[in-house]
C-alpha cells in the first residue's frame, strides 16, 4: 500500500475511536496528511468541529459556516476535508482536483460565497458519480483495486487520489 493510503487508512480506522478534539496524534497526523497549516486556535475549531460531526450528521455548507464562524475564514478545502473524513462518499475540494476538473472556486468577494462553495461540491460530488458510472470509471476503480487490493476505501476517495495525484509537470 503506498504511503498516502496508509495514512488515509489510519485516519479513517482511528476516527471513531478517539476524541480527535483533544488527541493530539490524530490531529497531527491528519495535519500532516491534509497539510493542514493554521494556527492552534483555527486546529481546535477545526478538530472540535470534527468530534461533533461523529455524533450528529452535518451538512457541507454548515461545516463551511461553523469554520467561518470560528475562525473567520471561508475554508471550502478544509470544509471538504472534514466532511469526506466523516463521510468517505463525499468529494474533496483541492486545488489540483478543481484544476484537473477544470473548476474554480467562486470568487472571494462572490455576493453569497457560501452558497457558492456549497454549490461546487454538488458539483463535484454529481461529477463524480457521473464518471464512477461510466466505463472509464468503472476502469478506475478496477485497476485501483488491482494495484491496492487491501485498500478499504470508497469509489469517491479512489477517484479523489488518482485525481489529486494527476499533476501537470509544466
Amino acid at each position: 500500500m503506498s504511503a498516502g493510503l496508509a495514512k488515509y487508512t489510519w485516519l479513517q480506522a482511528e476516527l471513531r475511536s478517539r476524541d480527535v478534539s483533544r488527541d493530539s496524534e490524530y490531529q497531527k497526523r491528519f495535519g500532516g496528511f491534509y497539510r493542514v497549516r493554521r494556527n492552534l486556535a483555527w486546529r481546535n475549531a477545526f478538530f472540535q468541529i470534527l468530534e461533533q460531526g461523529k455524533v450528529a450528521p452535518i451538512a457541507f455548507e454548515e461545516v463551511l459556516r461553523s469554520i467561518y464562524s470560528a475562525t473567520g475564514r471561508v475554508e471550502a478545502s478544509f470544509a471538504s476535508k472534514l466532511i469526506a473524513t466523516l463521510d468517505p462518499s463525499k468529494p474533496v475540494i483541492d486545488s489540483v482536483v478543481l484544476g484537473n476538473l477544470g473548476l474554480r472556486l467562486p470568487a472571494p468577494a462572490s455576493s453569497d460565497r457560501f452558497a457558492g462553495v456549497a454549490s461546487l461540491h454538488q458539483q463535484l460530488l454529481n461529477l463524480y458519480s457521473k464518471y464512477l458510472a461510466s466505463d472509464p470509471g468503472c476502469e478506475l476503480v478496477a485497476r485501483f483495486r488491482t494495484a491496492y487490493p487491501t485498500a478499504k476505501i470508497t469509489e469517491v476517495k479512489m477517484l479523489d487520489f488518482v485525481l489529486w495525484q494527476s499533476r501537470s509537470t509544466a
